[in-house]
């Protein structure tokens, strides 16, 4: 065995805080943990069999990703979200993913395109036989191949963070087949080099699921309550 074959044994396990992260990251995104639910470190460590300061890292780390909020005397809880918030983060998204797909209509590899289509497809046949989790974690890859896609390295270390927030929010969807419409289009766009129609349809896009996002986070909350 080489020098290096031990040490990249190690590099490649992931760290306590990693495994925490993503247990929680997780369980906010399908909704087990709901806005306003308290984390606490003691029955999270029991549940994951993680001591407790790998948990108070990966709390901290979601707090700057906007999962969680600390509340002074309370403690971590997951991020309730307002209107307010939604029109900032999609604010933001617009910004940076219209511009992401005008750079992967021009960047974009053959190969990248190919697995664009590939996750594309996954999506439009899970909608077919009514897979909603299905959906989800294919529109998610598709949103991963496309970052990668604009090959612009900095873009895709601000647009991550964000990403995760995207795929708890857009989640809540119940018209998963507007999405999967939505994501043939630009693919078919960047497949093609078009960048006008990349950026048309990708400026549709967001706003489409801001509005969709408002309608059922805010909206059937507020039908719930005056029933």
């Amino acid at each position: 065995m080489s020098a290096s074959g031990p040490r990249q044994l190690v590099d490649s396990v992931p760290s306590l805080v990693d495994v925490a992260l993503d247990y929680i990251r997780t369980r906010i995104a399908t909704g087990e943990y709901a806005p306003g639910h308290r984390l606490k470190e003691r029955e999270l460590s029991d549940e994951t069999g993680i001591s407790r300061i790998p948990i108070r890292e990966a709390i901290r780390a979601l707090a700057s990703e906007g999962f969680v909020t600390l509340v002074p005397r309370r403690g971590a809880i997951v991020t309730e979200l307002r209107p307010d918030l939604l029109d900032e983060i999609f604010e933001v998204r617009e910004a940076l993913e219209v511009q992401e797909c005008v750079l992967a209509a021009q960047r974009a590899t053959r190969d990248e395109v190919a697995t664009m289509r590939a996750s594309v497809e996954a999506a439009e046949e899970a909608a077919r036989v009514g897979n909603a989790e299905g959906v989800n974690d294919a529109n998610a890859r598709f949103h991963e191949i496309l970052v990668d896609a604009s090959h612009n390295d900095t873009l895709a270390q601000v647009l991550r963070p964000l990403k995760n927030r995207l795929n708890w929010i857009l989640r809540q969807n119940d018209d998963v087949t507007l999405v999967c419409r939505e994501h043939r289009d630009i693919l078919e766009a960047i497949a093609s080099g078009d960048v006008e129609r990349a950026r048309e349809v990708a400026t549709s896009h967001v706003r489409t699921s801001k509005q969709i996002a408002l309608a059922v986070l805010f909206e059937d909350r507020e039908l719930s309550a005056s029933g």
